[in-house]
């Protein structure tokens, strides 16, 4: 018995001191509205950066892309050509017996224009580029509707972990005095058990119901431990660090 009684102490005065380690930074911002809407905030903004995020830019990128190429796609289908009248550059180089001395040839035809240049496209051009740059434009804003959405997801997940977190840790502390008492009375009537002042039946109640606020604050631990685990992993970093951000 003395044993347990050792252990229930020890267990309790560490759960009080970690309830007090955890808290306190958390207890000041929770005493302050003002501070604790700061909080809420950097939450949101921590929890916004999630691998869909991510995902997202990265497909916006490739929609630029896109777009870029859709709006140009057209040059592809553009020819360009040209040649020159030879005849008409030659006109007046005429060479006879003598190279040295060059005769005009009066009787080659000339031919205009000198220069012959073409330029060829496909009209379905005129029709499909513009169709093709608003569907890669759609694309891009179904990109945002995606971030949009991923974003309202995670700023209603941290602001519920946080809440369910302070309510599961107001929970434990409010508790720690219930299994303090229940603590001191088992305490107390365990000494006056062993001097034969109360019966057996008396000491075995006073031990339920110690035993009973044990059981209670294993389950509140659990669960508080549970959401700090849960806000934890929607900012993806220990609370302890972001509260730091705070004074940053």
């Amino acid at each position: 018995m003395k044993k347990l009684l050792l252990f229930a102490l020890s267990l309790c005065f560490v759960l009080h001191v970690q309830a007090q380690k955890d808290s306190l930074g958390l207890n000041n911002i929770l005493k302050s509205p003002v501070l604790e809407a700061r909080f809420k905030q950097l939450l949101i903004d921590l929890a916004s950066k999630t691998p869909i995020q991510d995902a997202v830019e990265t497909k916006e990128k490739i929609s630029d892309y896109q777009i870029a190429n859709a709006r140009s796609q057209w040059l592809t289908h553009v020819t360009f050509f040209t040649n020159l009248n030879e005849n008409s550059f030659n006109r007046n180089n005429t060479y006879y017996n003598n190279p040295n001395d060059p005769k005009n040839d009066n009787n080659k035809n000339n031919y205009y224009p000198t220069y012959n240049l073409g330029l060829a496209f496909t009209l379905g051009d005129f029709f499909t580029t513009p169709r093709n740059v608003k569907i890669a434009q759609a694309q891009k804003k179904l990109y945002e509707a995606e971030r949009q959405a991923d974003l309202r997801g995670s700023r209603n997940k941290v602001l519920t972990d946080y809440e369910i977190f302070v309510a599961t840790k107001k929970l434990f502390e409010l508790h720690l005095p219930l299994l303090e008492e229940a603590l001191n009375n088992f305490q107390s009537v365990e000494k006056k058990f062993a001097a034969g002042e109360v019966t057996l039946e008396v000491y075995s109640a006073a031990y339920k119901s110690y035993n009973v606020e044990m059981v209670q604050n294993v389950k509140l631990t659990r669960d508080m431990n549970q959401a700090k685990i849960d806000l934890e992993s929607s900012i993806n970093m220990p609370l302890e660090a972001a509260i730091q951000l705070m004074s940053k």
